[in-house]
């Protein structure tokens, strides 16, 4: 019987099963129960081929997109494509595995229809979240690149590792790294980092990761040095700083009167190693004059710059006298001369005795500066003299001039901060110049405690004993000064008198504890937890005055007896020490500086408001400055005359 729809196709009965040949004839038994089913249509079959097909195309296209550097994407997708195709061709197979027909029923095409639905379903929705999942992390990466990371355009230079064996020879790895750095600066487009802010690492067991963050550099450059005879053997690196992974490497093996040449040649390397990220840059010259033709006056400076590096008396003598050596093989020696005009004024921040230290140090920077106008430690070494003198206005012009030669070294934004900022007064730009010299090296001890005393010093003293306590975990002796004054600050303002008393009483010398001293500052501790105590306290002050009589060898001390006389209310001895201390300074030519920079302690404000301020303050060279620069904080400049409030 023909179909009623008009169609020429056989009917196929609803159960799958086609009937025989012809229409005539009985029809072969149904196969009974699901397993003798799927074996009659032979489902197991056709899905192992097509699994054994599948994955052969699969690792195929693997080995094809690895090699083509496809995303990883379209093997998920496949794979999942892959897996969806068991169930069309279960289908597939229970309609065509038995007798192999070619024509696709209503219900086979309705549900293949929905399994395809499905999967496409299923494959926009992996396309979708995988796409998703693409632009956070791309997202994430670009924060990342423009916030965070730095380019591979700065570079971190690191002490050379000494591996002669001798501890006696770090200075050759330092001199390489100092002579590295010094030379990398000088190419466009190329941030380095001042020897200060890479060297504090120097011992520090720091992720290269961690440093760079620190420094706000891309990669890092470490190395060794060996020497053996009159040769020496530089092996070094180039890392990069997110990943930690090398990026470039190479050994030189030179004699070492070749050293300058040595120094040449690797800085032109690592320029070439960066030449991706260095652009027009890679191409600008890196050779530079040799800053001694003297290469055993060369080695007398470097293990002088070692030296000055741990700034004990003994040391300090040892640094100028290797100094004085190399500039007796070469007078005309620019950084020796700087090196040693800085040295000199180390033994004044130190209160260690030096005969002519200042003068000397003074002649020092000039002649260098004469020789090399491009010396930022000269300029800022010159600068310190002039603050010592109180030429406040040179001292200012020298820093200016040593910053615009290099802005990126801290040793220059904290003698600016101490030497002339905090002893005119501005301590708030006294602490924004501190805070850089920290930011550039973080994870130096010597700026932690430069913070903590600025901090102290504006009376900001949570901030200033935070600041100590990391200077102390990075390695600043606990009982050396400032800190003990710093936590006795922050004692003595939180009423803690006795605290404050015990922590600056071992800080005196033999000459003022001899002469009564830590009985009087115990006294004056104890009278400011009971008023009725000061008229005894200040007699003990008196008398430890008149002991001590006009020997010059305790200024210092002088100048924390005008304190404690402010502490005291006594205001009329605290001005006759300070007219004294002027006395002093007007003879000697050196009292300015850092020295002064107690008049501006939270502390001394009845001392600045008294009428006797102004005319002290003129003795001091500071009415000039600041008409030029501005008043000291909490101060007004009017016509030549400050009023402080």
């Amino acid at each position: 019987m023909a179909d009623p729809s008009g169609s020429t196709q056989p009917h196929v009965p609803s159960n799958g099963y086609p009937p025989p040949a012809g229409g005539a004839g009985p029809q072969a038994p149904a196969p009974k129960g699901v397993w003798e089913r799927l074996k009659h249509h032979k489902v197991a079959q056709w899905t192992l081929t097509y699994a054994a097909a599948a994955y052969t195309l699969l690792h195929g296209v693997e080995m094809f997109s690895q090699a083509q550097d496809w995303p990883h994407v379209i093997i998920r997708v496949l794979s999942l494509v892959l897996v969806l195709g068991i169930p069309v061709v279960i289908t597939l197979a229970w309609y065509h595995g038995a007798r192999g027909l070619k024509y696709i029923s209503g219900p086979e095409l309705l549900i293949v229809a929905l399994l395809l639905f499905l999967i496409g379903s299923l494959l926009w929705y992996q396309v979708r979240s995988a796409s998703s999942r693409t632009e956070s992390v791309a997202t994430a990466a670009l924060a990342t690149s423009t916030g965070s990371a730095a380019p591979r355009t700065s570079v971190a230079v690191m002490p050379f590792i000494n591996l002669t064996g001798d501890p006696s020879k770090d200075y050759l790895g330092d001199g390489m790294a100092e002579e590295l750095i010094d030379t990398l600066t000088q190419v466009p487009g190329l941030k380095v980092p001042a020897r200060t802010s890479s060297f504090a690492y120097k011992g520090r067991n720091t992720d290269i990761r961690q440093i760079c963050r620190d420094l706000g550099v891309g990669t890092i450059l470490e190395g060794s040095v060996r020497s053996a005879g009159d040769r020496i053997r530089i092996t070094a690196q180039l890392i990069n700083g997110q990943d930690g992974l090398h990026i470039w490497s190479h050994t030189y093996d030179e004699q070492f009167t070749n050293l300058f040449k040595l120094q040449d040649d690797l800085a032109k390397a690592i320029v070439e190693a960066l030449q991706a990220s260095v652009g027009a840059a890679a191409s600008a010259p890196v050779t530079r004059p040799p800053p001694t033709r003297d290469v055993e006056a060369y080695n007398l400076y470097l293990q002088g710059r070692s030296v000055q590096n741990r700034p004990t008396e003994q040391n300090l003598h040892l640094a100028l006298d290797l100094f004085g050596q190399a500039l007796s093989r070469d007078p005309k020696f620019a950084r020796a001369l700087a090196a040693r005009a800085v040295v000199r004024t180390l033994f004044l921040s130190n209160d260690y005795p030096l005969d002519n230290a200042l003068q000397d140090a003074e002649r020092d920077a000039q002649q260098a500066l004469a020789l090399d106008p491009n010396l930022s430690w000269a300029h800022a070494a010159l600068g310190a003299t002039s603050a010592y003198r109180a030429d406040w206005l040179k001292a200012e012009a020298s820093f200016a001039a040593a910053l615009a030669v290099d802005g990126r070294n801290p040793d220059t934004y904290e003698g600016y901060a101490y030497e002339v900022l905090a002893a005119t007064g501005r301590l708030h730009q006294a602490l924004a110049e501190g805070s850089e010299a920290y930011h550039l090296a973080p994870a130096s001890e010597l700026y932690a405690e430069v913070m903590a005393a600025l901090s102290s010093l504006t009376g900001l003293d949570a901030d200033a004993v935070k600041y100590a306590q990391l200077a102390t975990a990075l390695g600043f002796p606990p009982n050396v000064v400032p800190m003990p004054q710093i936590y006795a600050n922050a004692a003595r303002r939180g009423a803690r008198y006795a605290e404050a008393a015990d922590l600056l009483v071992p800080t005196l010398s033999d000459r003022v504890r001899g002469a009564g001293g830590a009985e009087a500052m115990r006294a004056v501790f104890a009278a400011l937890g009971d008023p009725a105590k000061k008229p005894a306290a200040r007699q003990a002050l008196q008398s430890l005055v008149l002991k001590l009589g006009g020997d010059e060898r305790v200024s210092s001390t002088r100048r924390d007896l005008i304190f404690d006389f402010v502490l005291l209310d006594a205001l009329d001895p605290a001005y006759d020490l300070a007219d004294r201390y002027v006395d002093e300074f007007e003879r000697s030519g050196i009292g300015g500086g850092a020295t002064l920079s107690f008049l501006w302690l939270p502390e001394m404000r009845p001392f600045r408001k008294d009428p006797r301020f102004q005319r002290l303050a003129t003795r001091l060279n500071y009415i000039a400055y600041w008409k030029q620069y501005g008043p000291p904080d909490g101060c007004d400049l009017k016509d030549g005359k400050l009023t402080c409030r």
